[in-house]
């Protein structure tokens, strides 16, 4: 606050009257002798308050309030008057006067008018920093703000081109009025695949890799904008002016090619129609969503514009759906699995040629599956051991993000099931069985499953446990364990070496665990049956 009265008496009992700042929160920082020194210093300290005289030299108190008003000061003004005169306390309304004290002055009139000024500048000053501290919150999440009225706009949520321009003028987004708009979505391929091993701060990185390449391609905002929408779903909306030639082709093929040369990943992309405004951009959108749809089709690295894309909703001739479905369970029955496999390529020579709907596509290579299991339960229960739960199965078939994936999962499972009817009771089963007891017997000390046991066979987990379960009656692993239990009684009977040791050699990590195995398998703990080896004659 700064004081002002041309009576220096007066002026200090003002100043010393009240503990300003204990009692009110107010610190004087400055006094004046007139109105002219009075408005020079607020200008210069731009004070909260000005208490002043209404009557001084120079400029009188109302003066000075007109002229700080016209410079458009925040100071407020408590006016001191010794006249009556009433016309005075309506010029001091004019002037936006916040208080006016005749004189003689009453401390508790004048305690009570700063407790009032005091509370409405600290409720004002708090409402004011607020608003700054939202406009600038607002301003530092406008990318993020921005980003989410794109994603609302490819939504269909706003209604009226009025309102779409006007949120488009506010976000500053580059779409003029004459300019024709095109959505285009861009998905990495395999991606649960690629990034399955990847940390969430790498993924991150990958995602701003991936727009750092389309915001070059783009050029700035020069040709168009982008936009994140869900995880692997980043949105082009691509923009030229009538007069130009359209070149979203060539603009998708070197984003494709910077992906694959930065990233070393592949990209395609599904292209929506073009659009006059940019209400139409849902649309537009949902055209790119279902030709992306068609890359089960032509695979990794596709462009795909929704106007090359022909609806098919055809199916398979039912004759020879039916015909075909006969001779291939006949050729399954009686393993022919050259057969098999001939039979299933022709049938994807025919969902590969014409373009049916892709749910139709996985529906008949389920039927297929479900059919040949319980053609083959029939002939032998153990089948199926060979098959996963029917909700696997399902979920590997629409997993598949390409007909050649789903093709190539088709021959493995068919070749499968082919070859084990086809070795059912043939001396392959024998030899298989033999090669299995074989690597045990060279690999007991070290780290063995049967999972690798089975690539060293070219086989499946699942096959040789069933072969080998049938041909020999015991599961691998209890052969496993038998050989090197086996293994450990010799080494009990013939060496002084510690258990821990014995454990090691015949692959145990833990001799704890092989002191449980051991005596589950023998009756006995490892020390008691040496022990009882070197007692007996």
């Amino acid at each position: 606050m700064i004081v002002a009265d041309d009576e220096p008496f007066t002026r200090r009992s003002l100043i010393q009257a009240f503990k300003w700042r204990e009692e009110f929160g107010i610190e004087v920082i400055g006094e004046a002798a007139d109105g002219q020194e009075a408005y020079e210093l607020c200008m210069e300290l731009q004070p909260d308050l000005l208490f002043t005289d209404i009557m001084m030299p120079l400029l009188s108190g109302l003066q000075v309030a007109e002229k700080l008003k016209a410079a458009g000061s925040k100071t407020r003004i408590i006016v001191i008057s010794g006249a009556q005169d009433f016309t005075y306390a309506q010029n001091a309304i004019k002037v936006n006067a916040e208080g006016y004290i005749l004189k003689p002055v009453k401390l508790q009139e004048i305690r009570e008018l700063f407790r009032q000024v005091t509370a409405r500048a600290l409720e004002e000053r708090e409402s004011r920093l607020n608003a700054e501290l939202l406009k600038r919150q607002l301003q530092e999440n406008m990318p993020l703000i921005r980003e989410k009225f794109l994603q609302n706009l490819i939504s269909g949520l706003y209604q009226g081109e009025p309102e779409i321009r006007e949120k488009i003028a506010y976000f500053a987004v580059p779409f003029g009025p004459e300019d024709l708009l095109t959505a285009a979505v861009l998905q990495l391929d395999d991606y649960r695949s690629a990034v399955a091993k990847f940390t969430e701060e790498h993924k991150q990185l990958l995602y701003f890799s991936v727009q750092n390449i389309i915001e070059e391609c783009l050029g700035g905002e020069r040709r168009g904008i982008h936009f994140v929408r869900g995880e692997n779903e980043f949105i082009l909306v691509l923009r030229r002016n009538g007069q130009q030639p359209a070149s979203a082709l060539q603009l998708c093929e070197r984003l494709i090619a910077g992906i694959r040369q930065s990233l070393r990943l592949e990209a395609s992309i599904g292209i929506g129609r073009e659009c006059g405004t940019p209400e139409e951009l849902e649309a537009s959108y949902k055209d790119a969503l279902a030709a992306l749809v068609h890359k089960f089709y032509t695979g990794h690295a596709s462009i795909l514009h929704i106007k090359d894309i022909q609806p098919e909703t055809g199916t398979l001739e039912s004759t020879f759906f039916y015909k075909f479905h006969a001779g291939f369970m006949n050729e399954l029955k009686a393993g022919h699995t050259d057969k098999v496999m001939e039979l299933l390529e022709e049938l994807f020579s025919r969902l590969e040629g014409p373009r049916l709907q892709i749910d139709y596509v996985q529906s008949i290579c389920a039927e297929m599956i479900f059919t040949s299991a319980r053609t083959l339960y029939e002939i032998d229960e153990d089948i199926e051991q060979l098959l996963e739960s029917r909700k696997a199965i399902m979920d590997r078939l629409y997993s598949r993000s390409s007909i050649a994936g789903l093709k190539k999962y088709m021959q493995e499972l068919f070749h499968q099931l082919s070859s084990y009817v086809a070795g059912k009771n043939s001396s392959k089963n024998n030899r298989a069985v033999h090669r299995i007891r074989t690597i045990v017997q060279e690999n007991y000390a070290r780290e063995l499953s049967i999972a690798r046991i089975a690539e060293e066979v070219y086989l499946t987990p699942n096959y040789i446990s069933l072969i080998f379960k049938k041909e020999t009656g015991e599961t691998i692993t209890d052969y496993i364990t038998g050989i090197r239990i086996g293994k450990a009684k010799e080494l009990l009977r013939t060496t002084d070496l510690k258990v821990k040791d014995i454990a090691e050699r015949v692959g145990y990590e833990n001799p704890h665990y092989f002191s449980t195995v051991f005596k589950k398998t023998s009756g006995q703990h490892p020390l008691q049956y040496r022990s009882d080896m070197q007692d007996s004659p």
